[in-house]
């Protein structure tokens, strides 16, 4: 599978690619199985130290079973905004602004219960934080019942495509007059877009 990332768009700053995947985790992971496609969406957590995501999904969802023998995406969708042609100083038309990063790799499959529950307790730790009272997976016989119903994977990130539409090629002042336009607009993807729209004007991201 390939994105079409024309050379205005390409980031080939790998470390932006992984903060995109940190903040957005939800992601959907295709695996193409001759003609036919599996496609599920799920959160995926960065291992930094293993250079690799890790994730689990249903055991009743078949797409586990083609995990080992083909070749898999994980897509991550960071914010994304509509552009008005009002905000640009040339004549131009409507567009979409947005930041994309996939992540293409054979994954493994995890079945020890250890690394599942260990799976399960990152997940809830980095969603839980900053909550007043936050829930714990507790090796108990619930958690137990439902670790036997989800199987585990390891995609490694072997190969990292990032496409950061941005409008990097207008200038840092053009850039700083349309985020700014964004900005203006309600809303967090608005907002985050054009913070992240001035990162890397400025290379900052």
């Amino acid at each position: 599978m390939t994105m079409y990332i024309p050379e205005r768009f390409s980031c080939q700053n790998e470390e932006s690619a992984l903060r995109l995947i940190e903040n957005y985790g939800f992601a959907m992971i295709v695996t193409p199985v001759q003609e036919d496609c599996h496609i599920t969406h799920l959160p995926l957590l960065l291992d930094r130290d293993e250079h690799c995501l890790l994730g689990h999904m249903a055991r009743a969802n078949r797409h586990h079973e083609h995990l080992e023998f083909n070749s898999s995406t994980a897509i991550f969708t960071g914010p994304h905004a509509y552009m008005s042609p009002n905000w640009y100083p040339d004549d131009t038309v409507p567009t979409w602004n947005y930041a994309v990063v996939h992540v293409q790799a054979q994954a493994s499959v995890i079945s020890d219960d250890d690394e599942l529950y260990a799976i399960i307790d990152r997940l809830s730790r980095q969603y839980e934080s900053g909550r007043p009272e936050p829930w714990q997976a507790k090796r108990n016989q619930g958690v137990e019942k439902k670790l036997r119903g989800i199987v585990g994977f390891r995609l490694p990130l072997t190969s990292i495509s990032a496409k950061f539409k941005m409008d990097r090629n207008l200038g840092a002042d053009a850039v700083e007059h349309v985020a700014a336009n964004l900005e203006s607009v309600p809303g967090k993807d608005n907002q985050e877009l054009a913070a992240l729209m001035r990162q890397q004007v400025r290379g900052t991201a």
